[in-house]
């Protein structure tokens, strides 16, 4: 568990650091920022604090939990998400500064749950990084082919977004897409392999995009063909999420991968 408890350490260092800064000069990070409230930093920097002391403990232990560490990284997630839907929703964080430093800070932090999350899954599956991968090849390989075409006419659609920059409609839909990248990271590195419970990573990212597209007044080609492709991914999701709810929970391609 060394390498899982340095990571532990390290996320850590970087809550205590950055909440002392919080706690200290709020005013200051909320002008930085461009106008976030100062109330909600000096909260933001408490609770980074007791987040820090928290990892270092959970971290001395002997044995890790698998629930704190879980924990941890929803964590790490959260600040990700958070940083991104401010921005998207061009709130609190609004400089040019600000948000590069808080693209950059956020993109740390979400590695951060990354890591935990994968070192955790390479210790309980007893895999080393090479047989971790390979299960995961082996599991998207093992997916119908309708699935893979599907995934990728899906990815297809949201990279087009780039040829709309620096129009609202490709930066709002480029940052929901990219929101979902530590999740489905984080899931896959955890379970070895692809579950029905990735489409959760959709969900929390896609289903604000589905609901500001159809609120939005423009109706081009692009957009309804965004919102027609969410609308079905999302749908697919849920009822991967209903499966697995109700018990379907194999990694996919796990029997092969484990006889291969």
């Amino acid at each position: 568990m060394d390498s899982l408890k340095f990571i532990m350490r390290l996320n850590a260092t970087s809550c205590i650091s950055f909440g002392l800064l919080f706690t200290i000069v709020p005013h200051v990070i909320a002008t930085f920022l461009g106008g976030a409230p100062k109330a909600v930093i000096l909260v933001l920097g408490i609770g980074l604090l007791a987040n820090g002391v928290h990892l270092i403990v959970a971290s001395r232990r002997r044995t890790v939990s698998e629930i704190e560490v879980i924990w941890f990284s929803l964590g790490d997630f959260g600040w990700w998400l958070a940083t991104l839907a401010l921005i998207a929703a061009d709130l609190w964080i609004t400089t040019t500064s600000g948000i590069a430093v808080a693209v950059i800070v956020a993109t740390f932090v979400a590695g951060l749950g990354v890591a935990q999350l994968w070192t955790f899954g390479l210790q309980a599956h007893e895999h080393t990084s090479k047989q971790h991968l390979r299960a995961f090849v082996t599991s998207w390989l093992a997916l119908p082919l309708w699935v893979k075409l599907w995934l990728v006419l899906l990815n297809g659609v949201f990279i087009a977004a780039f040829a709309f920059l620096p129009e609202r409609i490709g930066e709002v839909t480029l940052l929901a897409y990219v929101a979902t990248a530590p999740l489905l990271a984080g899931q896959v590195g955890y379970d070895g392999g692809l579950r029905r419970i990735l489409g959760l990573a959709h969900l929390v990212s896609w289903i604000p995009l589905l609901a500001w597209l159809i609120l939005i007044p423009e109706r081009s080609v692009y957009p309804i063909l965004l919102s027609l492709t969410v609308a079905i991914c999302l749908a697919f999701d849920v009822n991967d999420l209903r499966l697995f709810f109700q018990g379907d929970r194999a990694v996919v391609g796990k029997h092969r991968s484990q006889t291969a």
